[in-house]
């Protein structure tokens, strides 16, 4: 075999693994720039996810800081009742037979309301009469001369007192004591006081406890006089020792005041002459009209006549009180209103202070409000209120702060007070019962500042905004926490910007590159301009070496490749600028639902940023290590809008 025939396989050989070779160069390259492709594509979709989720995630918000008036409000919610609405009490015992008014009738001072049936309390009147007519016939048959051997009961009760004794001038006894003895002739007793308290908390009918020594009972507090400062209480019993101190309690437990235990319808048994021989009775032993009490030597005529005379008086007023009691069996009306509330039917026993209904009088009205312990500190009697109806949407009221609980109510930890709120619903359609609102004035101020109130922030127990940057660089999280350590958190605006922007403070995160905003960028975020050339003189152009152009026209290619690569990433994303401001430390005022008073630290048309999410001063604070608080990732001194 020659030498040619020899090499030509080896070369054929040497020239399929070259094309072998580069086939898989080829297929590696075609692979790369494939998966480059596809990283492209990705990397749009992530862009535009990111972006799509910045646009739905937290909002932000610019404010300005403003001048104007502002007033502080307390406010709290309850039912209306009220202001004049009389009770209608039972003075007698019996059944109701007739009831002539329903609830919400009109009805005019006078009117009959309703009718109470005694037969018994007829024929009281009845035995009265008699009795007046015997001690009448009694008094004209005395003969001049006759003595009088015995003081008799002028009336049936039970004998509450015996001031005489055997051997007593009657005349003494009389005159020291103001009667021999005391019958309880009604089967009460009552107890009169003055409340502790500048307005009473109990309304006539209530039932309260009466207690003392050796006595614990009920009674009912059947009159109120002295605008409800000055009460009665009626005990149905009259077995307690007269004079006896005790204490009236409410059933939630409360002193109104004390007294003394008194004869509800006391009966004097008196004598004007004679010694007393001896005593026929005790205390607390019931009586009957006519019982001998005492007897008596020596007694002139004159005395006995007197004694008839007295009798007779006492029988008269006895009588006077049942005539007076059977017309109070019906029912009047106190004064003109509405029929309110009704508690008895026709055909009810009735007992003497037995609660019948009630009359609106009027269309004064009241609203009570729970008030907490750090609000009620604020609210004084007679400040201006506003009352908004839940049932009536179009109605607005004004009304004044009336009454303000002395003792606050615990719940859960939570100590509010009981504020009653008046004001005068005529004409407006406002009934008692309704659900209502009271907002009450307790500040105003018709020139200061303020801002939302969600811009307020509180580090360290201070107070704070975030004021915009006038050169829109963003502060860094370092430098915020050294603000708050008062650094410069209390500087004026003109100070901050003269400090300039310490190394590093450049906001870093999520940003992609690109991003950073740097000398020369034109577009929005990711978008980088051609980098910035110097003109040059001709000299100098024709100087450059002709590498040096060759070198800078791959350079613009570059750019410009690298800028529409860019465009098309971010294509279809919206693109903005980059809020940035810096904390500012304030002195605040009043502070409402909406706005916060500003005392110091920023001035009329400051521009300030907060977060759309931040609901109050307290939800947005920082302290310590705890960066970041409310505002969002990054550092807390970078608010961002957009891309």
């Amino acid at each position: 075999m020659s030498e040619t025939e020899a090499v030509t396989p080896v070369r054929k050989k040497k020239k399929g693994r070259v094309r072998r070779a580069v086939k898989r160069i080829v297929k590696i390259l075609l692979l790369l720039v494939i998966l480059a492709i596809a990283a492209l594509f990705l990397l749009k979709a992530y862009i535009g996810k990111q972006a799509e989720d910045a646009a739905s995630g937290e909002s932000y918000s610019q404010g300005v800081v403003l001048r104007g008036a502002m007033e502080e409000t307390v406010y709290g919610t309850g039912t209306t009742s009220a202001v004049n609405q009389p009770n209608l009490l039972a003075e007698a015992d019996g059944t109701l037979t007739e009831l002539r008014v329903a609830i919400g009738d009109e009805v005019k001072e006078g009117d009959i309301l309703a009718v109470i049936t005694n037969d018994e309390l007829d024929d009281t009147i009845t035995d009265l009469e008699f009795s007046l007519w015997e001690l009448d016939d009694t008094i004209t048959g005395t003969a001049a001369g006759s003595k009088v051997t015995s003081i008799v009961a002028p009336a049936a009760g039970r004998l509450m007192a015996v001031y005489a004794e055997a051997g007593d001038d009657a005349l003494a006894v009389f005159r020291r004591e103001g009667a021999l003895a005391i019958i309880s002739t009604d089967g009460r007793m009552k107890v009169e006081f003055d409340s502790e308290h500048t307005s009473m908390n109990a309304s006539l009918g209530d039932t309260v406890l009466v207690q003392g020594i050796g006595i614990n009972t009920t009674g009912t507090i059947t009159d109120l006089t002295r605008q409800g400062t000055h009460a009665t209480v009626t005990i149905l019993s009259d077995e307690f020792e007269m004079g006896a101190e005790v204490s009236i309690v409410t059933q939630n437990g409360e002193v109104l005041g004390t007294g003394t235990m008194e004869v509800n319808k006391p009966m004097a048994v008196s004598s004007y002459g004679g010694t007393i021989k001896s005593v026929r009775a005790t205390v607390g032993q019931q009586v009957k009209r006519k019982d001998t009490l005492f007897t008596l030597e020596d007694s002139p005529l004159t005395l006995t006549l007197e004694n008839l005379r007295l009798q007779r008086e006492a029988a008269a007023k006895e009588l006077a009180d049942a005539k007076a009691q059977r017309e109070s069996l019906i029912i009047l009306a106190p004064c003109d209103g509405q029929i309110a509330t009704l508690n008895v039917s026709e055909g009810d026993e009735i007992t003497s202070g037995t609660l019948l209904g009630s009359i609106l009088q009027g269309e004064d009205m009241s609203l009570t409000i729970a008030v907490d312990e750090l609000d009620v500190v604020s609210v004084e009697q007679g400040q201006k209120v506003t009352i908004t109806v839940d049932a009536l949407s179009d109605v607005e009221l004004e009304g004044e702060v009336y009454k303000i609980a002395p003792v606050g109510t615990n719940s859960g930890g939570v100590t509010t007070y009981d504020v009653e709120l008046s004001f005068d619903a005529n004409g407006t359609g406002v009934r008692s019962g309704m659900n209502a609102t009271g907002e009450i004035q307790v500040a105003s101020k018709e020139d200061t500042l303020y801002v939302p109130v969600e811009a307020i922030m509180t580090i360290n127990n201070q107070t704070y905004v975030m004021v915009a940057d006038d050169n829109g660089q963003a502060v860094a999280a370092s430098q915020m926490m050294s603000s708050a350590r008062g650094s410069n958190a209390s500087g004026t605006r003109s100070e901050r910007s003269a400090e300039g922007m310490p190394a590093g403070d450049m906001p870093t995160g999520d940003m992609p590159a690109g991003d950073m905003p740097v000398e020369g960028q034109t577009g929005g975020r990711g978008t980088r301009g051609t980098p910035q050339t110097t003109e040059t003189d001709g000299a100098a152009e024709s100087a450059t070496p002709t590498g040096a152009q060759t070198t800078e026209a791959e350079s613009s290619f570059l750019s410009e490749a690298y800028r529409k690569l860019m465009a098309w990433l971010y294509k279809g994303v919206e693109t903005g600028t980059q809020m940035t401001g810096s904390l500012v430390r304030v002195e605040t005022g009043m502070q409402s639902d909406d706005y916060a008073e500003i005392l110091s630290g920023v001035s009329e048309g400051d521009v300030i940023l907060y977060t759309a999410s931040s609901s109050s001063a307290s939800t947005n604070s920082w302290g310590g290590n705890n960066r970041g608080g409310n505002m969002g990732g990054g550092a807390p001194g970078m608010m961002g809008f957009g891309f």
